[in-house]
C-alpha cells in the first residue's frame, strides 16, 4: 500500500538526517523542501511540525527549523535533490491517486448525499480526509461545481445541491430542449468513423451485458450525451448541458453499485437508433429519436431516485454535514 505524502516525506527527512546528509544545524525551509519534492507547502509544514514534536528538529532565532536538538552552529545552505538521493532515498513522493481519481470518490459521496437531503461540505476537512493540498481540493470542488452538484457559500464552505424529483424533472426539461437540437446539428458534421465507433462499443457492451463494469455504462452514456453532441459545434449550449450532468450521475453511482443492474440493458437500443439515424444522415429522425429516449429515460431515473431516497443506505464522510434530510 502506498504511504501518504506526509509519511513518505517524513521518512525521507528522517533517513537523510540519520545518514548525516542533512547535517546537525542545517536550516530546513518549508518552501525549499516543497520545491524539491514537487508538493504543496501544507504537507511539508505538517511533516516539519511532526519532526519538531518528536525532537528530531528544533526552532531557532530565524525562519524555519534546524536539524537536531539545539545544535551549536546554524548551517545555511539550499537543499537539493542530491541530499536525499545520497541517503539511498528519492527526492520525490509517489502519489496514490490523481486528482481525477480523487474527484471520482468525492463525486460518489456527494451525489449519493444529494439524493438524501441538504449537506454542507467543508473544504478544509476534505483536504485533511484526502491528505492533499488545498489547491488539489479546490480543483476537485471546481470540477464538481461545473457539474452542478456543489455551490460555494463562503470561504471554505460549500453546499451540496440537493437532487430531488422536482430538480431532476427540470434538468430533463433542459435536456429535452437542447439535446435534440444539438444532435440534429451534429448530423451535418459528425464523421462516419465516429458513428461506427459508437455503434461498435454499444454492440460489444450488448454482448457482455449484464457482465459489464458499471463504468462502461457511463462511458456509453457519454458517447451520445456528450461526444456526439460536441459535433453540433455550439460551445454555449454544451456548457449549459454540462449543468444537467447530475441526471447521468444518478445512474453512474447507483447502477451496479448501490443497486443491481437491471435484467435488460437500460438504454442500448435507444442509443443505437439515434446513431443509425445519424449514419443515414437523417437529422430530423435523430432528433426525434433522442427526444423520445429522454422522455422514457426520465421515468426510469425518477424511479431510481425515489427508491434510493426511501431504501438507500449511505455513509457520510467527515467533510460532509447534514443540514436537512428528506
Amino acid at each position: 500500500m502506498v504511504k501518504t505524502l506526509k509519511d513518505q516525506l517524513y521518512q525521507a527527512l528522517l533517513r537523510s538526517m540519520a545518514s548525516g546528509h542533512l547535517e546537525p544545524g542545517l536550516v530546513l525551509l518549508e518552501g525549499n523542501i516543497a520545491e524539491i519534492f514537487g508538493m504543496s507547502r501544507s504537507p511539508v509544514r505538517q511533516t516539519l511540525a511532526r519532526l519538531h514534536d518528536e525532537g528530531a528538529i528544533s526552532r531557532f532565532e530565524g525562519r524555519g527549523y534546524v536539524v537536531g536538538r539545539g545544535p551549536s552552529e546554524v548551517v545555511r545552505r539550499s537543499l537539493t535533490a542530491a541530499d536525499f538521493r545520497a541517503a539511498g532515498g528519492r527526492a520525490s513522493v509517489k502519489r496514490t491517486e490523481s486528482w481525477r481519481a480523487l474527484a471520482e470518490r468525492v463525486e460518489h459521496d456527494v451525489v449519493l448525499g444529494s439524493m438524501k437531503g441538504r449537506l454542507e461540505l467543508n473544504e478544509l476537512e476534505l483536504s485533511r480526509t484526502l491528505d492533499v493540498s488545498r489547491s488539489v481540493t479546490h480543483r476537485i470542488l471546481l470540477q464538481l461545481q461545473s457539474l452542478g452538484v456543489v455551490a460555494k457559500v463562503k470561504y471554505s464552505s460549500w453546499n451540496v445541491v440537493p437532487l430531488d424529483s422536482d430538480r431532476l424533472h427540470q434538468l430533463y426539461e433542459a435536456r429535452r430542449l437542447l439535446e435534440p437540437f444539438m444532435i440534429g446539428k451534429a448530423c451535418e458534421r459528425i464523421g462516419a468513423d465516429d458513428i461506427a465507433r459508437y455503434l461498435q462499443r454499444l454492440a460489444q457492451a450488448e454482448r457482455r451485458y449484464p457482465h459489464i463494469d458499471p463504468g462502461r455504462l457511463d462511458a456509453l452514456e457519454h458517447d451520445l450525451h456528450h461526444d456526439a453532441l460536441v459535433h453540433g459545434a455550439n460551445d454555449e449550449l454544451l456548457s449549459m448541458l454540462q449543468r444537467t450532468r447530475p441526471i447521468l450521475l444518478i445512474s453512474k453511482h447507483l447502477l451496479g453499485g448501490e443497486i443491481a443492474l437491471p435484467p435488460e440493458d437500460p438504454f442500448f437500443a435507444a442509443h443505437r437508433q439515434v446513431f443509425e439515424a445519424l449514419a443515414a444522415g437523417q437529422a430530423a429522425r435523430a432528433s426525434q429519436t433522442l427526444s423520445d429516449h429522454l422522455a422514457c429515460s426520465e421515468s426510469l431515473v425518477q424511479a431510481r431516485l425515489v427508491n434510493f431516497q426511501r431504501d438507500g443506505d449511505i455513509r457520510i464522510p467527515a467533510y460532509l454535514r447534514w443540514l436537512s434530510r428528506c
